[in-house]
């Protein structure tokens, strides 16, 4: 069997380091470096392995399935070299978090345990470095859309609102490609679900459904009559992070960590870099940075985390979002909004008459025009509600910039 690999990224190499320590023949190229080399060979390989960011409407994507192709992703071809057992966790916000949380309490249980997937190392990866592991894998929608035999015995559906139009055909494609991540579980298999959501909730699946109602969420959030962690342990802010880390907590108890292990990590858990990560006061105003947010979704969770008095800064580039669902908290959260990079325009009449607007065309401007606004007291909050690419390679880098950006300010940070 010969394979066609496309993308040169940490996935598309990832794939192609698998294939040659199996021994598989394969080609291996991207749009950025041999752009016509699909083109040649297409006809030559019985299977194309796409990087996460090769969307449908590629000619290789078209091409490919209709000369009868298999066409899979890196996860996929990761799975099937992989001995060992996965938790897959998906959702338009919150993934990342939810995989951090329940690897950390499955390794302090003493599992023999790897995190990966979309935002860390790929299945690919895992499964040539030990093919026997437990590996709770982050999963998106590009990689759902390819997925053919991959089988959690466990996993979370987290969230889900409009994402990624500029990628999926249409809103559908994006929820199946979200149920496809599960479409193989069995009857004795099981997913925990964010049943808020109607999307979620209604995921068609043979595996047992955990419900997010039926967790408790009181003093102590609890499961089935087992206390898991106490509120006051999750040093996180916001309701949404809250739901978070009752998912990941019911996700590793149910996949065998102990209760103790359970609530360790939910203490010593710090949160991830750039999700409402707080970095220091700034003219005695505290500032977050929460960079990873991408969408609307993420940006409406970021503003209920705070009570009021917030300057926001939000844009970039735009996924075909729609943020007037927002006008509502931006009127009673936000004293002024600046809006900045491609998004900018759009996001201001979204919001027009809901506070006051100030547009910047960079990150640089978009801070020093915050800083116009803020007061002791206040809550600088960095929650762009878009894609980075318009100015940066990713959010992280994107993250990185604000924070920078800060410390020139404030050298103390």
């Amino acid at each position: 069997m010969r394979f066609l690999v496309w993308g040169k990224g940490v996935s598309g190499r990832a794939a192609a380091e698998l294939l040659k320590a199996k021994g598989y023949r394969f080609y291996w190229g991207s749009d950025e470096e041999e752009p016509q080399l699909w083109r040649e060979v297409l006809d030559e390989v019985d299977a194309v392995v796409l990087s996460p960011g090769v969307p449908p409407s590629h000619p290789l994507f078209t091409e490919a399935l209709k000369k009868g192709k298999e066409l899979i992703g890196e996860l996929e071809l990761g799975w099937r070299f992989f001995k060992g057992r996965a938790l897959a966790v998906t959702g338009t916000d919150g993934k990342s978090t939810v995989t951090r949380l329940t690897y950390l309490a499955l390794k302090l249980s003493g599992f023999k345990v790897e995190e990966g997937g979309n935002a860390g190392k790929p299945l690919s990866a895992i499964a040539l470095e030990d093919e026997a592991s437990l590996a709770v894998v982050e999963v998106s929608s590009f990689q759902g859309k390819t997925l053919t035999s991959f089988r959690p015995f466990g996993g979370a559906f987290v969230s889900f609102h409009p994402d990624h139009l500029d990628w999926h055909p249409t809103l559908t494609d994006y929820l199946r490609s979200k149920y496809r991540i599960f479409a193989r579980q069995k009857e004795d298999d099981f997913v925990v679900l964010n049943d808020r959501v109607k999307e979620v909730k209604a995921l068609p699946t043979k595996a047992r459904k955990v419900l997010l109602s039926e967790i408790r969420l009181g003093e102590w959030v609890s499961y089935g009559g087992v206390k898991l962690f106490k509120r006051s342990d999750l040093r996180l802010p916001g309701e949404h992070n809250l739901v978070n880390a009752a998912i990941a907590a019911v996700l590793a108890f149910l996949a065998g960590a102990p209760p103790q292990a359970v609530r360790e990590a939910v203490a010593g858990f710090k949160g991830l870099p750039y999700r409402l990560e707080f970095v220091g006061y700034l003219k005695g105003a505290a500032v977050y940075n929460d960079a990873k947010s991408t969408t609307p979704g993420a940006l409406l969770a970021a503003l209920k985390s705070f009570p009021g008095r917030v300057v926001l800064i939000a844009g970039g580039k735009d996924k075909g979002a729609d943020f007037k669902p927002l006008r509502e908290e931006v009127s009673r959260r936000v004293k002024a909004a600046v809006l900045f990079g491609e998004a900018r325009e759009k996001i201001k009449r979204s919001w027009h008459g809901c506070t006051r607007i100030k547009t910047a065309e960079t990150l640089e401007e978009a801070l020093g025009k915050a800083l116009e606004e803020l007061e002791e007291g206040d809550v600088l909050l960095f929650s762009p509600g878009c894609a980075s690419f318009d100015q940066f390679r990713s959010y992280a880098e994107r993250g990185e910039r604000f924070n920078e950006l800060i410390r020139r300010l404030s050298p103390a940070l």
